[in-house]
């Protein structure tokens, strides 16, 4: 099982919320030649998170943009933490 097989795993679970969200995991190889990664929702089109890099065909080059992919996961997950707990009213 590779790194790909387990983050599209993850992602057709919805291991957050249960398939509310209907998160669409894709790795493709474009026509300009980029090794390219996309996490989308399908009940928020505008909600997607998208990468790609150069490919020649090693492993390694697509082990390095689902790295790259994950830490942009995770920094937006920091993000929206941090943004709901300034929108919770103080008291």
């Amino acid at each position: 099982m590779t790194l790909g097989d387990i983050l599209w795993e993850a992602a057709s679970k919805d291991l957050a919320w249960n398939k509310k969200n209907g998160l669409l995991y894709y790795e493709f190889i474009n026509d300009e030649g980029k090794f390219e990664i996309k996490l989308s929702a399908s009940i928020e089109k505008e909600a997607f998170i998208e990468c790609s890099c150069p490919y020649t065909g090693l492993e390694s080059e697509k082990n390095y943009l689902r790295l790259y992919f994950l830490s942009m996961v995770f920094n937006s997950a920091i993000y929206g933490m941090r943004r709901l707990k300034n929108k919770k009213i103080k008291k």
